[in-house]
């Protein structure tokens, strides 16, 4: 039965997490057009600094963030949920969630990478 309530919560806590990883990702893309005045060259020259390293960076920044904020809101969870390995299960929903990200960012980067050098400047 603990099995079954972990998984639902991988779901559920899954869910929030990358709603919170795309909230966090549009409000850093607004923060910096706020602050840095951007227009289209400005964030053109942002998404090909390095070939395409400063996007993937953009991209990787609020999902760190997000994983910070999932580790207490999982623990939080589990206490809610009487789950007996609550920092078991805490540590656990981080670490699936940080394989989930190593496997997509390699990927992200090689696209990115692969884009800003059929297109230069």
């Amino acid at each position: 039965m603990s099995l079954f309530f972990f998984i639902l919560s991988y779901i559920l806590l899954d869910i929030i997490g990358s709603l919170s990883y795309v909230g966090i990702l549009l409000m850093l893309f607004m923060l910096i057009k706020a602050v840095y005045h951007m227009d289209e060259a400005k964030w053109d020259a942002v998404f090909r600094f390095k070939q395409g390293k400063g996007l993937y960076l953009l991209m990787a920044i609020p999902y760190v963030i997000m994983l910070t904020i999932m580790f207490p809101l999982s623990i939080f969870w589990f206490d809610l949920i009487n789950f007996e390995y609550r920092m078991l299960g805490s540590i656990a929903i981080i670490i699936l969630l940080t394989i989930t990200g190593i496997f997509k960012f390699p990927k992200l980067k090689r696209m990115l990478r692969d884009k800003y050098q059929e297109k230069p400047l």
